[in-house]
């Protein structure tokens, strides 16, 4: 009897202590990491079973490196993280099966993997496939899969996010590296997708309908696009580089270079309720037009055409973007991209204050803008660290001596931040400040003022000077004509005896001027010359000139001054002479 009362009490206590919390009752799995020592098929099946087990957004960290060969999909069907962070791992599909599925509601991030020669060409994403679930890929490459929509990705619905990777030597109908679309959710009814990539590189993808890198037809879905490159990618028929129908797209920082496709080369839009906006990006030689379809233009934006029809006063139409002649390569940063010539027009050309074209990096992970001194950035996804470019040259100079010459001495290009000034040496022994002009293009001028004393050649040197340290001289010729004379009054008479006179007098425009500058010359109309006495004017301004003649006989002459001044002008005056 003790006993069965004690029994009772025992279970009594045990019951009340559950329901105060005083005895612990098991829990959900705890996250953890699952470590793979060997890297093949069987060793990555059992982790990744045990983490869809445990469903607790579990870790599969990698010990090994290696290919591993795969004979049927992983199957991801649990929240977790595949992480081949310091290891070479590649996932391999044998170009016969497909490598991962994510299904719907799952939560699954891949970081630093190779996904390779994945086939799914009957279905969507040969190397992977999300069915409505959230995906982040990062520091990972998708290299030579197939699959009928989607050779490197599929994305039916859900949301997800490419960072830092590259998608790449893909295949498909529709979608080459990615294919972007969406289906009704049995549960939610919501039939959209978000994708946001950044950082990465679409290349060499390739599809025979439309979307080489990206074919995007996912219902009032969006796509961010920033910092990236799409380059030689090739459609059948529309959007070698990208392909959108109903999605929202939205392109910022990238390139779009060298793709192909009957129609829109770089980007095309099909519409259907979608739209691509594009801004501070280069798109450019694409073959079969830079962009077809309706483009929201967000300004500073470079194209080579002007399909793309950007038009803003930011924006850069038919203008080479000087491109890397290489190609892609390796850079730095995780990704391949394309390199800006020095030169280039996309050059520290988008204002720091203009945020949402000039973001804190590019696509490697280098600054904007590339110097501290700077204020502008790159346009696209290369943000080039050429050191501030200034050129001059002279415009050579003509004038006359004696007047006030005033316009443009010199002209050049500045690429940096910092301020000009110039510094004019006009070669006669005198220097002076120029004024500079600075255009928002990086083209600038050199204006001053001079009056040359003398005529002449002379060596015109023009210095301009940056505040942050570099400068540029360049040297030309300023061409001093000698100053025009006019003549102000002419006379001449004669007496009954054949006696004659001429007086005359006349100014010279180089107030500078003195008598022993000139000489005179007069022909009398008879046959004979004589020189004219030249001298100050003693009753008004600049010189009198004259001279006597004796006439053999009677007659009309005509009589002619000629006026030469030592530094090249001359001046003639004539008048008729009657000799009684």
């Amino acid at each position: 009897m003790k006993f069965k009362t004690s029994l009772t009490l025992i279970l009594l206590a045990s019951l009340l202590a559950a329901l105060l919390g005083l005895v612990r009752v098991p829990s959900a799995h705890a996250q953890s990491t699952i470590t793979v020592s060997t890297c093949d098929e069987s060793h990555l099946d059992a982790a990744i079973n045990q983490a869809n087990s445990d469903n607790a957004d579990d870790t599969i960290a990698f010990s090994c490196s290696g290919d591993i060969l795969l004979t049927s999909t992983l199957n991801i069907s649990g929240s977790m993280t595949l992480d081949g962070d310091g290891k070479q791992v590649t996932l391999d599909g044998g170009n016969s099966v497909e490598i991962l599925y994510v299904n719907s509601g799952v939560t699954f991030t891949l970081k630093a993997f190779t996904i390779a020669h994945g086939s799914a060409s009957c279905c969507s994403g040969g190397g992977l496939f999300n069915d409505d679930g959230t995906v982040s890929i990062a520091n990972s490459t998708f290299a030579n899969n197939s699959g009928g929509d989607g050779g490197g990705l599929a994305t039916l619905d859900g949301t997800l996010t490419i960072t830092n990777s590259t998608f790449a030597n893909n295949s498909a109908a529709w979608g080459g590296g990615l294919w972007n679309g969406s289906g009704v959710n049995s549960i939610t009814g919501d039939t959209s997708s978000t994708v946001s990539i950044s950082n990465s590189t679409f290349a060499n993808n390739s599809v025979s309908d439309g979307g080489g890198g990206l074919f995007n037809v996912a219902t009032d879905g969006t796509v961010s696009i920033s910092n990236s490159t799409f380059a030689n990618n090739s459609a059948g028929r529309f959007g070698g580089g990208l392909d959108g129908v109903y999605t929202h797209v939205s392109i910022a920082n990238s390139t779009f270079a060298n793709n192909s496709a009957p129609r829109g080369g770089g980007v095309n839009n099909e519409g259907f309720g979608g739209s691509v906006s594009i801004g501070g990006s280069i798109v450019a030689e694409n073959t079969g037009g830079n962009c077809s379809g309706g483009i929201s233009d967000q300004g500073y934006n470079l194209e080579s055409g002007t399909d793309c029809n950007f038009t803003t006063s930011t924006d850069q139409q038919n203008t080479d973007p000087q491109l890397d002649s290489n190609g892609l390569q390796n850079n730095g940063g995780p990704t391949q991209t394309i390199a800006l010539q020095q030169g280039s027009s996309a050059i520290d050309y988008i204002p720091v204050s203009s945020s949402n074209n000039c973001p804190k990096t590019d696509q490697r992970g280098d600054p904007r803008p590339d110097g501290t001194s700077e204020s502008k950035c790159d346009i696209g996804a290369y943000e080039s660290s050429y050191p501030p470019v200034l050129t001059a040259n002279v415009a050579n100079v003509s004038t006359v001596e004696g007047s006030a010459f005033s316009g443009t001495v010199a002209t050049g290009t500045y690429s940096g931040a910092g301020t000009l000034s110039a510094t004019i040496n006009w070669g006669d022994g005198r220097s002076s400040a120029g004024t500079v002009s600075l255009n928002t293009d990086g083209s600038y001028s050199v204006t001053g003022s001079h009056t040359y004393a003398e005529e002449g050649s002379f060596d015109l040197t023009v210095q301009v000077s940056a505040s942050v340290g570099q400068s540029a001289t360049a040297t030309g010729k300023a061409a001093v004509v000698d100053a025009p004379l006019t003549i102000t009054r002419l006379v001449v008479g004669a007496t009954g005896k054949g006696l004659a006179g001429l007086a005359a007098t006349f100014t010279d425009a180089d107030p500078a001027g003195t008598v022993s500058d000139y000489s005179a010359t007069i022909s009398w109309g008879d046959g004979v010359t004589s020189a004219g006495l030249v001298a100050t004017n003693p009753i008004g301004a600049g010189f009198v000139v004259v001279g006597a003649h004796q006439y053999a006989k009677a007659g009309t002459y005509t009589v002619t001054l000629t006026i030469h001044d030592g530094g090249g002008s001359n001046i003639t005056g004539t008048k008729t002479l009657v000799v009684p």
